[in-house]
């Protein structure tokens, strides 16, 4: 499946309104990139809108270069349909990473301070983004376990710009008043519909270090209702320390301020919440800190890792085979995505060429998987026998049934003699071009002259022959149309051949 320059290889995420896929872009003398693309769904009711807010995102997310920002590469377009295209992140989101390690002990406090300081720099970066007429105000608005990708080296990488805001251009995605994002990881003001800045963005980042210190949301209810008061309620946040013994003390003055209700109390920039984290807890920086982190993901996620990478790999080698569409069908039912998914893509339409390709290829596969070729090989014997009577017979109506040596010829396989014996079952590897002859070969019925020989004898022939020719060789060579170029028949007698039989019908 090809959308622009890029193949598409597998389905990696759904949402409500986009798809992320796996592709793999291609270039000169063997040069391969895997890449992200996100598309749109089909069929959404405000599709120019959801256009215009795909085109936003990639705006403004191209700008940024960070370590700890998803690299954006391209916007492109293809039939109509736009799509982006991102760097493809070799990891695990935030939130799972959570997950697993809760299962696993929880999460050492040094690590969760050190990703989230990384979350801090990107942050950072976006809210710096200027150009020559002044900055842009950028505010994702949508921090959160979601939106964080952490590779298996350790480093976490914030993604997801879709609802970013550039607060200082008059070109935005959202209208007054109106609320993006996640109620359980936004500000109070961002949910009361108040102005924004960059403050916003500090607050979530600040309910990602405490869920991650704790274990626990600072503002868990058993509804959003519930989870909306206890954000924009006056009360402050439960000091992590109540929740556990010995939590550091500089880093609890740290968080509380990152979750300060009044936007003029909080920490002024990501930036300077980072600065602060790194003065809290020096030993979660640093070079040692960074071979922890590494340990760190490898025991939690390292089984991942290599499944993850497996499945990149198999993804691969599907697409290098003929039939590139089918396996990413296969592929796509195996990740347990919707079917429909597959209308989210524009698919392009083969070459006549591959077109071809695919029909023989169908016909070789058709071949092997039937049971006809068996049967006849059973009935071989009785066939050879019956054969050599007709040919004797026919010896003495040459008229009726003579063998030219043209025939013969045609008769006898590629590279043997009419009359010889036929080759060893390692022989068909050496033909040159088994696949081409098997279209015209397998299909043919028994030779026509055959079915009526037995009927011409009782009306002009003696009972009984007067010569008796050699009917071996004839025999064999009537015996092979139909028989010797199909791949079936090459690829069951030895095991070596069945080796080569997925190369055909691939």
């Amino acid at each position: 499946m090809i959308l622009g320059r890029y193949q598409l290889l597998v389905a990696v995420a759904r949402g409500g309104m986009g798809q992320v896929w796996l592709a793999r872009l291609r270039g000169a003398r063997g040069f391969s990139k895997l890449v992200a693309i996100k598309t749109l769904l089909p069929n959404q009711q405000d599709l120019a809108r959801l256009e215009g807010m795909l085109a936003e995102e990639a705006r403004l997310a191209s700008l940024i270069q960070h370590a700890n920002v998803v690299h954006t590469m391209e916007l492109g377009e293809h039939e109509g349909m736009l799509y982006l295209v991102m760097e493809w992140v070799d990891g695990e989101p935030l939130g799972f990473l959570l997950d697993r390690a809760k299962e696993r002990g929880g999460m050492p406090l040094g690590i969760a301070v050190a990703l989230v300081s990384q979350v801090l720099a990107g942050l950072h970066a976006a809210h710096e983004l200027s150009d020559e007429t002044g900055p842009f105000g950028v505010v994702h608005r949508d921090v959160s376990p979601h939106n964080i990708l952490v590779t298996y080296d350790g480093v976490a990488k914030l993604l997801d710009f879709g609802i970013a805001k550039a607060t200082q251009q008059t070109s935005s995605n959202t209208d007054t008043g109106e609320i993006k994002g996640k109620f359980s990881y936004m500000a109070p003001e961002q949910i009361l519909g108040n102005d924004v800045d960059r403050r916003c963005d500090v607050f979530a980042a600040g309910i990602v270090l405490y869920l991650m210190a704790t274990g626990r949301h600072p503002f868990k209810h058993h509804n959003t209702a519930a989870v909306i008061h206890a954000i924009t309620t006056d009360e402050p946040v439960a000091p992590p320390s109540t929740l556990l013994e010995d939590f550091p003390a500089e880093l609890e003055r740290v968080l509380l301020k990152a979750l300060e209700k009044d936007v003029e109390k909080r920490w002024s920039s990501a930036e300077e919440m980072r600065l602060a984290l790194e003065q809290a807890m020096p030993e979660a920086f640093g070079d040692a800190s960074r071979a922890e982190l590494r340990a760190f993901m490898e025991r939690t996620v390292g089984d991942r890792k290599l499944a993850r990478r497996e499945a990149v790999r198999r993804a691969q080698i599907t697409a290098d085979g003929h039939d590139v569409d089918t396996g990413a069908r296969q592929a796509l039912q195996g990740s347990a995505q919707s079917a429909s998914s597959l209308r989210a893509i524009s698919i392009s339409q083969p070459a006549p060429e591959d077109v071809a390709e695919l029909i023989v290829s169908e016909a070789v596969s058709n071949t092997q998987m039937a049971p006809t070729p068996r049967k006849r090989r059973a009935k071989a014997p009785w066939i050879a026998a019956t054969l050599g009577v007709l040919f004797a017979l026919g010896a003495t109506l040459p008229r009726v049934f003579t063998p030219s040596p043209s025939t013969k010829a045609a008769a006898a396989p590629v590279g043997v003699e009419a009359g010889s014996p036929l080759p060893s079952a390692a022989a068909p590897a050496r033909m040159p071009a088994p696949v081409d002859a098997t279209l015209p070969a397998t299909p043919t019925p028994e030779p026509t002259a055959v079915t009526e020989a037995p009927e011409a004898p009782r009306q002009d022939a003696p009972p009984a022959p007067a010569r008796k020719p050699a009917a071996p060789a004839p025999a064999k060579a009537a015996r092979t149309p139909g028989k010797v170029p199909s791949a079936s028949a090459k690829a069951k007698p030895s095991g070596n051949d069945d080796l080569l039989a997925p190369d055909y019908a691939r």
